[in-house]
């Protein structure tokens, strides 16, 4: 068993289950949405995990767990990281765990904004290859009705330019969002 100091509560798509959880954020970049309590409580403001952090509890995982094969990044967006720190992060998930074959993420189309195609292209030749994006409807009204901001532009941007670099997607909907009228 692998004891890591997450800050609880932890989520993980369901898809994830037998992946090794890194927190290197703590809470949601945005955190405005009307419909998502995931990251409400105190001890989940949102803060970015120093690198050093980060790299001794991959340290501490190589030295108890070297067989682990997929990392999902947490908290709710890791990628409103910066290129420079997720390549360090990528990097050194390769170096201290060598035989992991998928990393993957949530993300917030706005956080693909800054990022462009060959950015992407190159977090993915160094692991990172699946992006769980929250898009939730493709429908504007409801988005700004429930403080998403995001538009449909927005995510298909961000998931063509996932796409264009050769990751993958999973898509989150949520059915019945907009109520009725």
């Amino acid at each position: 068993m692998i004891a890591l100091p997450y800050t609880e509560p932890v989520f993980r798509p369901p898809s994830e289950a037998r992946s090794l959880i890194l927190q290197v954020t703590n809470g949601c970049s945005w955190n405005r949405c009307t419909f998502c309590e995931m990251y409400t409580q105190p001890q989940k403001r949102f803060r970015l995990k120093p690198q050093e952090e980060i790299e001794r509890e991959l340290a501490t995982v190589a030295a108890s767990s070297p067989d682990i094969r997929r990392i999902f990044l947490a908290d709710g967006d890791a990628m409103t990281l910066s290129v420079r720190r997720l390549r360090l992060i990528l990097e050194a998930i390769r170096r201290e765990l060598p035989g992991v074959e998928r990393v993957s993420s949530y993300c917030l189309p706005r956080n693909l904004k800054n990022k462009t195609g060959t950015d992407l292209a190159e977090l993915r030749s160094l692991g990172l290859e699946l992006y769980y994006v929250g898009c939730e409807s493709g429908d504007d009204e409801i988005l700004d009705r429930v403080s998403k901001g995001e538009t449909f532009e927005s995510s298909l941007s961000a998931l063509r330019k996932i796409k264009d670099a050769g990751a993958r997607s999973s898509v989150m909907i949520l059915n019945g969002m907009g109520g009725k009228r």
